[in-house]
Protein backbone atom coordinates (compact mmCIF):
# COMPACT_ATOMS: atom_id res chain seq x y z
CA UNK A 1 0.00 0.00 0.00
CA UNK A 2 2.71 2.50 0.97
CA UNK A 3 4.77 1.64 -2.13
CA UNK A 4 1.72 2.31 -4.28
CA UNK A 5 1.19 5.65 -2.53
CA UNK A 6 4.84 6.65 -3.06
CA UNK A 7 4.82 5.56 -6.68
CA UNK A 8 1.64 7.52 -7.38
CA UNK A 9 3.02 10.54 -5.56
CA UNK A 10 6.27 10.49 -7.52
CA UNK A 11 4.51 10.05 -10.85
CA UNK A 12 1.77 12.54 -10.12
CA UNK A 13 -1.04 9.98 -9.98
CA UNK A 14 -2.49 11.12 -6.67
CA UNK A 15 -5.35 13.58 -6.38
CA UNK A 16 -3.97 16.85 -5.07
CA UNK A 17 -5.82 19.10 -2.65
CA UNK A 18 -5.12 22.82 -2.74
CA UNK A 19 -4.64 24.12 0.80
CA UNK A 20 -4.48 27.79 1.72
CA UNK A 21 -3.32 28.87 5.16
CA UNK A 22 -3.07 32.47 6.32
CA UNK A 23 -0.15 33.25 8.62
CA UNK A 24 0.04 36.38 10.75
CA UNK A 25 2.91 38.75 11.68
CA UNK A 26 4.47 36.74 14.50
CA UNK A 27 5.45 33.93 12.10
CA UNK A 28 5.34 35.54 8.64
CA UNK A 29 9.09 35.94 8.31
CA UNK A 30 9.64 32.25 8.98
CA UNK A 31 6.91 31.27 6.52
CA UNK A 32 8.32 33.53 3.82
CA UNK A 33 11.77 31.95 4.20
CA UNK A 34 10.18 28.67 3.14
CA UNK A 35 9.81 30.06 -0.36
CA UNK A 36 13.58 29.67 -0.70
CA UNK A 37 13.44 26.02 0.40
CA UNK A 38 10.27 24.75 -1.27
CA UNK A 39 9.37 25.49 -4.86
CA UNK A 40 5.96 23.81 -4.93
CA UNK A 41 4.19 26.46 -2.87
CA UNK A 42 2.89 29.93 -3.52
CA UNK A 43 3.12 32.74 -0.97
CA UNK A 44 0.92 35.78 -1.45
CA UNK A 45 1.32 38.91 0.62
CA UNK A 46 -1.78 40.42 2.20
CA UNK A 47 -2.57 44.14 2.21
CA UNK A 48 -0.06 46.42 3.87
CA UNK A 49 -0.84 47.70 7.33
CA UNK A 50 -0.01 51.10 8.82
CA UNK A 51 3.58 49.94 9.41
CA UNK A 52 4.03 49.26 5.69
CA UNK A 53 4.31 45.51 6.22
CA UNK A 54 1.76 42.93 5.07
CA UNK A 55 -1.02 42.18 7.57
CA UNK A 56 -0.62 38.47 6.72
CA UNK A 57 0.76 36.07 4.15
CA UNK A 58 -1.22 33.35 2.43
CA UNK A 59 0.60 30.06 1.99
CA UNK A 60 -0.87 27.99 -0.85
CA UNK A 61 0.24 24.48 -1.67
CA UNK A 62 -1.19 21.43 -3.46
CA UNK A 63 -0.76 18.23 -1.48
CA UNK A 64 -1.80 14.60 -1.87
CA UNK A 65 -4.70 13.75 0.45
CA UNK A 66 -2.42 11.34 2.33
CA UNK A 67 -0.12 14.23 3.31
CA UNK A 68 -2.81 16.50 4.76
CA UNK A 69 -2.66 15.13 8.30
CA UNK A 70 1.10 15.70 8.54
CA UNK A 71 0.77 19.15 7.00
CA UNK A 72 -1.97 20.07 9.49
CA UNK A 73 0.25 19.01 12.40
CA UNK A 74 2.92 21.37 11.06
CA UNK A 75 0.41 24.24 10.83
CA UNK A 76 -0.86 23.55 14.36
CA UNK A 77 2.60 24.50 15.65
CA UNK A 78 1.53 28.04 14.79
CA UNK A 79 -1.98 27.62 16.24
CA UNK A 80 -2.66 31.23 17.21
CA UNK A 81 -0.90 32.66 14.17
CA UNK A 82 -2.45 30.50 11.48
CA UNK A 83 -5.87 30.29 9.90
CA UNK A 84 -6.92 27.70 7.33
CA UNK A 85 -8.72 29.43 4.49
CA UNK A 86 -9.37 26.35 2.35
CA UNK A 87 -10.46 23.65 2.05
CA UNK A 88 -13.39 24.42 4.31
CA UNK A 89 -13.22 21.13 6.22
CA UNK A 90 -9.66 21.91 7.35
CA UNK A 91 -10.75 25.40 8.43
CA UNK A 92 -13.56 23.85 10.48
CA UNK A 93 -11.21 21.28 12.00
CA UNK A 94 -8.70 23.98 12.99
CA UNK A 95 -11.50 26.03 14.55
CA UNK A 96 -12.71 22.97 16.48
CA UNK A 97 -9.23 22.30 17.85
CA UNK A 98 -8.79 25.96 18.79
CA UNK A 99 -12.14 25.94 20.59
CA UNK A 100 -11.16 22.76 22.46
CA UNK A 101 -7.94 24.45 23.56
CA UNK A 102 -9.83 27.50 24.84
CA UNK A 103 -12.28 25.25 26.68
CA UNK A 104 -9.45 23.26 28.26
CA UNK A 105 -7.69 26.36 29.57
CA UNK A 106 -10.84 28.09 30.75
CA UNK A 107 -12.15 25.03 32.57
CA UNK A 108 -12.12 25.23 36.36
CA UNK A 109 -11.61 21.48 36.55
CA UNK A 110 -8.02 20.41 37.16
Amino acid sequence: MLCSFLAQSIHGGLKLVEVQVRFFPEVMEFIQEGEKRHTKQDIKLGPKGKNGKPAYVDYIVKLPEGSLEEFCRWVYRFMGNAQFISPQYLAEQHHKFGRALIDRYSSKAT
